[in-house]
């Protein structure tokens, strides 16, 4: 397989709580008219997506004893209050992006990890970076508060500012950005490669803004030894 058979992949990079992305999403399958439509979602996400009235309910907001579910827990928390305050619920955008796929005929795939498994490795994570990011989710809360859920959009979308959040999250949490970010990203790309390998056509992929260039990184890599075999 050539490598520039990554073109044939439309990647969408969206802010998982924005309106914008929402339709940008949508708007990108409508023009594109792929052949597949790939959403960073697993199956357990999806059907949780699929009854979000269940899953408001359940969502528990006391701390327990588990160290990786509660920091999971507050994560999903803090989108949660964003979303309210943007008025876009997390996952939308990759809900917009199936309906629309669904409406002109193509397929569906859910590239992401499944959820056990990304919990899975981050409970292997040492509990220094665990008991990091968990306490710092008030911190984040109140930043989010002071800026208003549009300069905190505004900070998310510029590029520049979401490549130094990044490199400073992997500096500050190294294991967590592994668990989290990296082995995501390869799992992304192995499912992708395999997509390119099945259809002939156009791909768009849905994707949170901060794996469109490590997805892109292990692809690459991957169409590289396909090309050299």
């Amino acid at each position: 397989m050539p490598i520039h058979d990554l073109k044939r992949i439309v990647f969408v990079p969206v802010i998982h709580t924005d309106t914008e992305s929402i339709e940008r999403a949508r708007q990108t399958v409508r023009d594109v008219k792929p052949d597949v439509v790939a959403v960073e979602l697993d199956k357990e996400r999806y059907n949780q997506l699929m009854n979000q009235d269940l899953e408001e309910h359940d969502m528990p907001t006391e701390m327990f004893g588990d160290p990786t579910q509660n920091m999971m827990n507050q994560i999903a928390l803090l989108l949660r209050s964003f979303g309210q305050q943007t008025g876009a619920g997390v996952g939308q955008e990759m809900l917009a992006a199936i309906e629309e796929g669904r409406s002109i005929g193509s397929k569906i795939a859910l590239v992401d990890r499944p959820i056990q498994e990304t919990i899975y490795a981050v409970s292997q994570v040492p509990l220094d970076e665990i008991y990091k990011i968990t306490y710092s989710v008030p911190d984040a809360n109140e930043d989010l508060q002071n800026m208003g859920a549009q300069g905190f959009l505004s900070m998310l979308k510029d590029k520049e500012t979401v490549d130094e959040l990044l490199i400073e999250f992997r500096k500050e949490l190294p294991k967590l950005a592994e668990a989290l970010i990296d082995q995501r990203d390869e799992y992304v790309a192995t499912a992708l490669h395999t997509i390119l390998n099945d259809v002939e056509g156009k791909i768009v992929a849905v994707l949170g803004a901060g794996h469109i260039e490590g997805v892109k990184r292990a692809l690459r890599k991957k169409l590289s030894s396909d090309a050299a075999a």
